[in-house]
């Protein structure tokens, strides 16, 4: 991969890991406070939801972390190396606690309590097509890196 490309990538990772953090820190507090504000009658979830809602995205961010470290990898050359199957590892980790957490916290609203309408309904499904969706990938991206270190290796041994 080419210097521009891996740039372009790590840009973009700083840009999302920045907007993480601004919704971390100002959004999802503000909103919440919004919205207990705003019905009173589960104004009491307001802080396990900021919490929850937070956790995802620190998840994420975890996440990015582990695809920079993966990029750093790419630009020495050095991808088809046990190393990186550590950081493919942390990505469906925090890929799998993140869909956890929002799909604990989707169920609670719509279910227990009673609260999300259809928005949440919608939203709780989203989470529980996407998150193990992603999940399942990065798992075979895991078992593709595998076989390409092994072919690689057995490359390295012929030649």
């Amino acid at each position: 991969m080419n210097a521009p490309t891996i740039s372009a990538l790590r840009t973009l990772l700083v840009l999302i890991g920045a907007g993480g953090l601004v919704a971390q820190i100002v959004v999802i507090p503000l909103v919440a406070r919004e919205m207990a504000a705003q019905y009173p009658e589960v104004a009491g979830l307001q802080v396990p939801y900021t919490v929850a809602a937070i956790s995802v995205i620190a998840c994420l961010q975890v996440a990015l972390a582990a695809i920079w470290m993966l990029l750093s990898m790419v630009a020495r050359a050095e991808i088809f190396r046990d190393a990186a199957l550590r950081w493919v590892e942390v990505i469906i980790g925090a890929a799998a606690v993140a869909t956890l957490m929002a799909v604990g916290t989707g169920f609670h609203l719509v279910f227990i309590a009673s609260t999300g309408g259809p928005a949440a309904f919608l939203g709780l499904c989203a989470a529980l097509v996407t998150g193990p969706a992603f999940v399942l990938l990065m798992v075979v991206m895991r078992r593709l890196l595998i076989e390409a270190t092994v072919l690689r290796s057995e490359m390295a041994e012929v030649v």
